[in-house]
């Protein structure tokens, strides 16, 4: 889906977490513990601890609190000047797990007066009564404190540890969960104690969090975390105190912990304290806070390293703002941006577009009422003056090969077709460049950075294709001399066939170009000075006037021009990267091995791989789905048109397969390069990016001057490529599958002229579109516009190989199967339960189409007797030579 990669877009020259005060709290001591979460944009504080009366080194007590405190949005949607009394817990709680959900924030476990309890609760925010409903939930199996809880789908889990009668620590593992799905059922559901226990020692305190993995599978983290030991008197020995450094995650799906990578050695801030004793030991986190930023970060903010623990209470330091980044990709910490105040026993929560920290303990028995809010801001790095040069002369090279080519339009087959004066090599090339956009440039690169080259056997489809396209497809088109790949199907079925196919491709193209403009340009603002709604009307105006005079010469000879630009730029770039890896090309080499990152396929053939991406829902997605596309693409099949004869046309394909198996590989070998250099250099990773910025990243920030503007140049040429051809394409589809037969002109100038201005009209509806989305911000809308109205690609697949493939198949068969697989595809995907992988979309849609059309079509009396020969593989004839100045009104009334 497209908009997976819209916000992805967004990298910028460096991210900075930015602080702001919120109002503090009502009362004036804070809290420690207490249920920090949000419901209904609200965010709530909920019980905790402090020392009213003065600090515990002077003997007064700790009182725990049962009030719930609430602040609100204004309309404006910025917090309120002061927080509300949302009402009251059923009993004084502290130190228990808070996890919001959908259904309310959760309060589990905890401390009731200092006596842990078992008690689970839900809390949901009311914004008219203005107050906090408080339910029970099924409790948990036994009284617990200090846990530290998150969700993951419609679970919740919470880890900790508690202390057998007679033992000097905390000896039994807590790790349990919940199905909120459940919760509510009658009778009420149990917590799930059978999960594994976590690796390492027994603790408390420790720091939960959750975050995706590169695949997008979420995973719950646990971190650090103390062990307090115990006198026989049941007093604490200090002295035996355990703080851990170690770090772990859980997958839920396979039921499995794992170990990452340890806390690192960090230095102490502190200046109140002699550090040097712990200059070379990991840094503990205990009872601090944590949380998941973008796709694949984790901030852990403050947390209590138990080093000061035998000091006397009124002499230990305060706890250190120490904010630290775990990256989930490359499994490594850096140090971030200190946090204003250090800050322990409290939660974190996401409020809007911000993180925030009410109150906690900034020092041993002290606590603090303020409370802390950060959000992540972006800034542009600076493009330079030689980037603007490069970037500006390839720019004015592609209006002057516009130009050039405008003085060859003499007609319509000119206009359309080049004059089938192609040179193989370059349809070749414009063929890759049509396949490749500059979301596949920026999104291939990041997938081998995230994950591993499993869908890089996808790309290696394009040779079976290319098989089928050289000794099948080529000469159907060839043979009936064709403009339109949909001509095919008005001579093997009918009209209204052929127009049904054509009018899918056409609105398909539409919307698709808005998309193509609006997506590369947010990765081209993110880095260069342009605004967005600069670089889409860039991309778009410079497409219209060369698309528009050149017609598809022009488009073919600039997409050839732009595939060079934009692989030696990926090379000069992945170069770069090889070369400021420590260790150069070994070092890259035996990285990536050892990390697992070029893992090629997952041999899992169970009954439930459909849902996955093993290696045959990859081949067999992909495989059909780039049938479509060059079987029944206009986009694609006008290429196959533009040259002198099909042993050109042959040639071209190849080209385009062997350039696609290159191209490939350099798109995934350069995701493994920056998994490499950034697991060497966290600390460049941007806080909070999405995993699709990681090449822009790169770009804005480690390319020298006018390498970074060659590359930027590759990104215009990717997106130019498929808007030129989008506008081409879909020209030559309205004038020729819906002009021509209709004789809306008498001469073949007139079709001409009419052919410009189709080509300009669809551009400026595209561009304009693409600032509408500027705009608003979102493609949301026309991206499921897309979703839909592609399903048809497989069924109009499926045409072809029913027409091409089979003596019976006729006109009703057609068109009942190419409705039977848009709407089995249609049902697949708003099905949730189905679970099958969109990669077997198209596969599923072509069969079907193929199936259904086959079936019908016999019991409908099979194909027609007067239908043409030529029209299978059963009766091919070789290729017509056709002169080639000839006009495509000669053509069709041939």
């Amino acid at each position: 889906m497209l908009a997976s990669v819209l916000f992805g877009f967004m990298s910028h020259g460096s991210a900075d977490i930015v602080w702001q005060q919120l109002p503090p709290l009502p009362d004036d001591h804070g809290f420690g513990g207490p249920a920090v979460g949000v419901h209904n944009d609200a965010l709530i504080v909920a019980g905790g601890a402090n020392f009213p009366d003065g600090p515990p080194w002077a003997g007064d007590p700790k009182q725990w609190h049962d009030t719930i405190f609430v602040l609100t949005h204004t309309a404006e949607g910025q917090p309120a000047d002061a927080w509300l009394v949302g009402g009251q817990l059923p009993k004084r709680i502290a130190y228990g797990a808070a996890v919001s959900c959908p259904s309310g924030l959760l309060l589990v476990g905890g401390e009731e007066d200092g006596t842990p309890i078992r008690d689970v609760y839900r809390l949901t925010w009311t914004p008219v009564a203005q107050q906090v409903q408080v339910e029970s939930l099924p409790p948990l199996p036994e009284p617990v404190s200090y846990l530290s809880g998150g969700l993951i789908g419609s679970t919740v889990f919470v880890a900790g540890a508690v202390r057998s009668d007679g033992s000097d620590r905390l000896d039994k593992k807590v790790f349990w969960s919940l199905n909120l799905d459940h919760a509510d059922d009658s009778p009420a559901p149990t917590w799930n104690k059978d999960l594994p226990a976590y690796p390492g020692s027994a603790r408390h305190k420790c720091v939960v969090a959750v975050q995706q993995l590169g695949s997008g599978q979420e995973n719950l983290f646990v971190i650090s975390g103390s062990n307090p030991r115990f006198q026989p008197d049941g007093s604490p020995d200090l002295e035996h105190f355990e703080h851990f450094t170690d770090a772990y995650r859980y997958d839920p799906l396979a039921n499995q912990w794992f170990r990452i990578a340890d806390l690192p050695v960090v230095p102490d801030p502190r200046k109140t304290v002699d550090a040097s004793p712990f200059a070379q030991s990991r840094w503990p986190v205990a009872a601090g806070v944590g949380v998941g930023i973008g796709q694949s970060h984790l901030l852990v903010l403050s947390g209590s390293t138990g080093r000061y623990i035998t000091l006397p209470l009124d002499e230990r330091p305060a706890f250190p703002n120490t904010v630290l980044a775990y990256h989930t990709i490359t499994d490594t910490w850096s140090v971030a941006e200190p946090m204003p105040l250090g800050v322990v026993t409290t939660g974190i929560t996401r409020w809007g577009d911000r993180f925030v920290i009410p109150s906690g303990e900034i020092k041993p028995g002290v606590r603090t009422n303020k409370v802390q809010a950060f959000a992540i801001e972006s800034s542009t790095a600076s493009f330079g003056m030689l980037n603007y040069s490069v970037l500006g002369v390839y720019l004015l090279g592609m209006l002057a090969v516009g130009g050039f080519f405008a003085t060859r339009m003499k007609t319509t087959d000119d206009y359309f077709r080049g004059g089938q004066r192609v040179p193989f090599w370059v349809a070749g090339l414009s063929i890759f460049a049509t396949m490749l956009s500059s979301i596949t440039f920026i999104a291939l690169p990041a997938k081998a950075y995230a994950t591993d080259w499993k869908y890089y056997l996808a790309q290696l489809t394009i040779l079976p294709i290319a098989l089928i396209v050289v000794y099948l497809v080529i000469p159907f088109f060839r043979g009936i001399d064709a403009t339109s790949a949909y001509e095919y199907l008005e001579r093997r079925f009918s009209k209204p066939v052929r127009m049904l196919a054509s009018l899918q491709f056409i609105l398909f193209q539409l919307a698709r170009m808005a998309i193509v403009m609006y997506l590369p340009a947010l990765a081209l603002a993110a880095i260069t000075p342009l605004s967005i709604l600069e670089c889409v009307i860039l991309m778009g105006v410079l497409s219209v006037i060369y698309c528009t005079l050149g017609g598809v010469e022009a488009v073919v000879w600039t997409d050839a021009i732009q595939t060079l630009v934009l692989l030696g730029g990926l090379l000069v770039a992945l170069g770069i990267v090889v070369f400021n890896v420590e260790g150069g090309l070994s070092t890259t080499v035996d990285t990536a091995v050892r990390d697992g990152k070029l893992h090629l396929a997952d041999l899992d053939f169970s009954w439930g791989s459909w849902a996955t991406t093993t290696v045959w829902v990859v081949l067999l997605g992909q495989f059909f789905g780039s049938l479509y596309s060059y079987t029944a693409d206009q986009a694609v099949v006008q290429r196959y048109l533009t040259t002198k004869d099909e042993a050109d046309a042959r040639k071209a394909m190849w080209t385009t397969a062997w350039m696609g198996v290159f191209g490939s590989s350099l798109f995934f070998a350069m995701g493994s390069a920056l998994y490499v250099f950034y697991k060497a250099h966290p600390a460049l990773l941007d806080v909070g990016m999405r995993n699709d910025s990681v090449l822009p990243l790169f770009i804005a920030n480690q390319l020298p001057a006018g390498i970074a503007g060659l590359v930027v140049a590759g990104v215009f040429a990717a997106a130019q490529s498929t808007i030129s051809t989008s506008m081409n394409s879909t020209a030559t589809a309205i004038v020729t599958d819906f002009c021509m037969p209709l004789h809306i002109c008498r001469t073949d100038s007139g079709y001409l002229r009419l052919a410009r201005v189709v080509t300009a009209s669809i551009g400026i509806a595209g561009t304009l579109t693409a600032c509408w989305l500027t705009m608003v911000g979102s493609a949301m809308a026309i991206d499921a516009f897309i979703s839909i109205i592609g399903l048809f690609g497989g069924a109009v697949c499926g045409l072809f190989m029913l027409g091409m493939l089979t003596h019976q198949g006729n006109a009703v068969g057609g068109l009942v199967g190419a409705l039977a697989g848009f709407a089995v595809v249609l049902w697949i995907m708003l099905d949730e339960s189905l679970a099958i992988n969109r990669f077997l979309y198209a596969g599923i849609g072509t069969i079907t189409t193929f199936l259904v059309g086959y079936v019908v079509s016999r019991l409908t009396g099979g194909a027609r007797q007067t239908m043409p020969t030529g029209l299978t593989v059963y009766d091919r004839t070789p290729a017509p030579h056709t002169p080639p100045q000839a006009s495509l009104l000669e053509h069709a009334s041939r």
